[in-house]
């Protein structure tokens, strides 16, 4: 018996899964009202929100692994008592993704309160988890984007092209985290309008007061930057 006879078998098994998970996943990133309207009749299950901010997690660590082998470096020359600062700078840096989607949960159930929403906090944990589905694509692109536009060893001691390249890098990071959040945020209102029992207007105020200050604290560190570019241009 060769191995296409039971090869067989495994792709009937697993063949409709792989078309219900992306017909799922369709229907979360383009019809999230529906996609929660449906889970919001069956008991709450975090598995795959977890699988979701696990994938995010590991796209993370990819797009992080420069800051994580400083952080290794930094372990092997500070003195030792520099080391829980060091770690605890490594834990948040490796741990992000988790500690924004409790965060995350915990901001939007606290606002939900003000309109006396009615859910349970696992739910809403749920429901977020699945809206991050977008950061899991805003990360890919990321890594893509830096690989291609990384700077060449030899230019790290030209200061013009190195103020040039923190340029294109923080447009580039603002340019995707911003239409990414936003995203986050069209499945976000949807998920605790379900998960919380409210009115469409009344999830897209919970959601996007905290999403906005995001998004405000991210264009502020763009020009932030910018500022800083150009007073290094100009000698100032």
């Amino acid at each position: 018996m060769n191995i296409g006879e039971y090869m067989s078998p495994l792709q009937e098994i697993a063949s409709p899964r792989i078309t219900s998970f992306f017909r799922q996943l369709k229907l979360l990133c383009l019809s999230p009202d529906k996609f929660f309207a449906e889970r919001s009749t069956r008991p709450v299950n975090l598995k795959t929100p977890f699988l979701i901010v696990c994938g995010l997690f590991l796209v993370e660590i990819a797009g992080n692994y420069d800051t994580i082998i400083a952080y290794a470096r930094t372990l092997e020359l500070a003195d030792p008592s520099a080391h829980p600062i060091v770690y605890v700078g490594l834990a948040a840096t490796a741990l992000s993704p988790f500690l924004a989607w409790v965060s995350y949960s915990a901001v939007f159930y606290g606002v939900s309160y003000l309109y006396k929403g009615r859910g349970t906090f696992l739910r809403t944990l749920a429901n977020v988890g699945y809206g991050c589905a977008p950061l899991i694509i805003g990360g890919f692109l990321h890594l893509a984007l830096f690989q291609i536009i990384s700077l060449p060893v030899q230019d790290h001691f030209i200061p013009a092209r190195v103020a040039a390249h923190t340029t294109v890098v923080s447009l580039i990071d603002a340019g995707i985290a911003i239409p990414v959040l936003l995203w986050c945020g069209f499945l976000w209102t949807a998920g605790m309008r379900h998960a919380r029992s409210l009115s469409a207007r009344q999830a897209l105020v919970t959601v996007f007061v905290p999403v906005g200050l995001a998004i405000g604290a991210k264009i502020v560190w763009l020009l932030w930057k910018l500022i800083s570019v150009a007073k290094l241009y100009t000698g100032l």
